[in-house]
């Protein structure tokens, strides 16, 4: 039945300093982009503006760069590059604009009874 040990064993695992898939990403997009520090990609942005954002997006339109760096790239850019969405309409929300639309309506009829008694006595 071959080796069967639980538990550690030597040389098992990642080795200590080595790098996962998201470090190596931000590491290659920090070199193209010549960032100071591959952990504040976003500060980064801010501090060189526009042109740092028209670098990030040829990263993410480069077909010849590392797919992790040019998902990474476009989760920096895509914040400042995409308008945030309004807050979805809740049910209370609508409840609320029935209840404000019937009212409205309960009033129109009032109103107009209203106008209908007073013109009735006068045409008799």
């Amino acid at each position: 039945m071959g080796d069967q040990r639980g538990g550690k064993r030597e040389g098992a695992g990642r080795k200590k300093g080595s790098k996962n898939k998201v470090t190596v990403a931000r590491e290659a997009i920090a070199e193209v982009l010549d960032a100071p520090d591959p952990m504040k990609l976003a500060a980064a942005i801010h501090q060189r503006g526009y042109q740092m954002l028209l670098e990030m997006e040829r990263i993410v339109l480069d077909p010849t760069q590392p797919v992790a760096a040019r998902i990474m790239a476009a989760k920096v850019v895509l914040p400042f590059m995409l308008p945030k969405l309004q807050e979805p309409r809740t049910a209370l929300q609508d409840n609320e604009e029935i209840v404000r639309r019937l009212q409205e309506g309960r009033a129109r009829v009032a109103a107009f009874r209203q106008t209908a008694e007073r013109l009735e006595p006068a045409s008799t």
